[in-house]
């Protein structure tokens, strides 16, 4: 249960599914494995867990729907509290019902009073991160955008002069990384754009809203559709380049059938985030697999139970959107 908060919790920070299974999921699998939890129900864990990196806020691919779909990026992230709490509150649920009675676990004490304090204060300046990223949004301190960069300085602050756990030498090495890796988004962001603009030309979006309209009357039917198309995509791309190429070919549908775009880019976010945890193409699997010297199809069938619950919480949130969107029409982002 520790370990589905803790992904919860980092991905309030990363907005990444990949960086939160390497980060976390490289000291709990061990951990857990050696407490006498089954090897495949901690692979699984720890595998599907990380997919709360991209639906719990900030998240990448939500920041790229919103560069195509023009919906507001605040109102996005509200709509990804409710599904990632649900898919925490579940899992943990499954876990207890799961090895509540299993004798081979080391279960370690519960910490007293003292003891949570201590932990607190060590961990105080990086749980303060989210909190300050999302009051400073959605209090109109700053945008989403300068959010990142706040929280790129107050990062750096706590770990030169507070944890002291980097120099200055380390810090060119990170930024250099970082530079890097936003380099690599942007070469795909940038054939995207160009792929999008070439759809636009050749007027293949209307086309395609034409012939599924055509096709299908319900917009019931017409979820379920995007739902397993985007479950399929998933298992072949990466959520950054499905996002950006598929998603100004779906969004022409979603008026003709009275569908909010914010609903629409949380089921995009959730379906490709599964894909992290589907074969052939999901990366997640692979990062595991080759922490516990396993096989794919091995790591496949240990993540089965937690991507069911994840569909789940899926096919409730597609079919109940008033709760998807209740949080943004709180706020005011949603009508």
């Amino acid at each position: 249960m520790a370990g589905v908060i803790a992904c919860a919790l980092f991905g309030a920070i990363s907005g990444s599914t990949v960086a939160t299974v390497v980060a976390l999921g490289g000291f709990m699998i061990p951990a857990l494995i050696e407490k006498g939890y089954p090897k495949d129900y901690t692979v699984g864990l720890m595998t599907t867990s990380g997919n709360l990196g991209v639906i719990i806020p900030p998240s990448i691919s939500m920041i790229l729907y919103c560069m195509i779909s023009n919906v507001s990026l605040e109102g996005l992230f509200l709509t990804g509290y409710i599904p990632g709490i649900l898919i925490t509150l579940l899992t943990c649920l499954y876990t207890y019902f799961l090895l509540r009675k299993n004798k081979e676990i080391d279960r370690t004490m519960v910490s007293g009073a003292r003891e949570m304090l201590a932990i607190f204060k060590e961990g105080f300046w990086s749980l303060m991160l989210p909190v300050i990223i999302f009051v400073g949004i959605f209090s109109g301190m700053f945008t989403a955008n300068e959010a990142a960069v706040i929280a790129c300085v107050y990062a750096l602050i706590v770990e030169l002069f507070i944890h002291r756990s980097m120099n200055l030498n380390q810090v060119k090495k990170v930024v250099v990384s970082s530079a890097v890796t936003s380099a690599t988004l942007l070469i795909i962001v940038a054939g995207a754009s160009c792929f999008g603009r070439l759809l636009t030309l050749e007027n293949i979006p209307p086309k395609i809203t034409e012939a599924v309209i055509s096709t299908i009357q319900s917009p019931v039917v017409f979820l379920l559709v995007m739902n397993a198309m985007l479950l399929v995509v998933g298992m072949f791309m990466d959520i950054i380049s499905a996002t950006l190429i598929l998603g100004p070919v779906f969004l022409p549908m979603l008026a003709p059938f009275n569908i909010d775009p914010l609903h629409f880019g949380l089921l995009m976010t959730v379906n490709l985030a599964i894909g992290y945890c589907t074969p052939p193409v999901g990366v997640s699997l692979y990062i595991t697999g080759a922490m516990v010297n396993k096989d794919l199809i091995w790591v496949s069938k240990a993540c089965f139970p937690f991507i069911a619950i994840q569909i789940s919480v899926l096919l409730l949130m597609t079919y109940w959107p008033g709760a998807v969107l209740y949080l943004p029409r709180m706020m005011g982002y949603a009508q």
